[in-house]
């Protein structure tokens, strides 16, 4: 009788939950990682990168509600103990309607400044895609605003967020030298050309406001001074 031949185990990279993705995306940083995140991007990725972010921006924005609700009780109420926090104020009670719209418009901005480092990285010579881009993106984004939100809460841990920028600044580079698959220049630039681009903008719409309101607050400037 031939032998049995045994099929050969499907291939590819194993399943992670979300839980497993944001620990290994915050701690486990390296180009091998998200080139296995990338690759382990479920059908519908896009759908489950937009509910990280979400769900994060929500919670950043709830911590953000409780952080200025203790403030304010502490000033008030120098005395009081945390359990005594109230979130009856109006401009609390606002701020928590507001939460799921500012984390639909943090959903906006994420996916608008994805596509535009997807696009310049293909312009660079990339071979990545917007989803697995996305995906990776939304792993590292979304654990750290929540760390960055609970962060905030601590009078002196807070300063703590600088180094934490600069750290998801790091990690977006490598997201993106693993997505695409190309050089380390060619990662820096698609990462910080939006930057650029943005602050050259915003320099050029400082000017032209400015120049608009130049005549104006020379005559306001004129006029303090003569009543003085």
């Amino acid at each position: 009788m031939p032998p049995s031949i045994t099929p050969a185990p499907p291939s590819g990279p194993p399943g992670f939950s979300w839980s497993q993705t944001w620990i290994k995306a915050l701690t486990q940083p390296s180009v091998a990682t998200y080139e296995q995140i990338a690759s382990d991007a479920p059908f519908g990725s896009n759908s489950k990168a937009y509910t990280w972010i979400f769900i994060s921006a929500l919670i950043s924005s709830l911590i953000s509600v409780l952080g200025g609700s203790l403030t304010a009780r502490t000033q008030t109420f120098p005395a009081a103990v945390p359990s005594s926090v109230s979130f009856e104020s109006p401009n609390a009670v606002l701020s928590i309607i507001c939460s799921p719209v500012i984390a639909v418009i943090a959903v906006l901005f994420f996916a608008i400044f994805v596509a535009i480092t997807n696009l310049i990285a293909r312009a660079l010579g990339g071979t990545g895609t917007y989803s697995k881009l996305l995906y990776v993106s939304a792993a590292i984004s979304a654990p750290l605003s929540i760390i960055n939100g609970i962060l905030g809460l601590i009078p002196i841990v807070n300063c703590l967020s600088i180094p934490l920028g600069i750290y998801a600044i790091v990690l977006d580079v490598m997201a993106v030298k693993a997505v695409h698959q190309f050089g380390w220049g060619q990662a820096i630039l698609s990462s910080f050309v939006i930057w650029i681009v943005l602050l050259i903008l915003v320099a050029v719409l400082i000017i032209v406001i400015l120049a608009l309101l130049g005549p104006a607050i020379g005559d306001i400037f004129s006029n303090t001074v003569r009543s003085l």
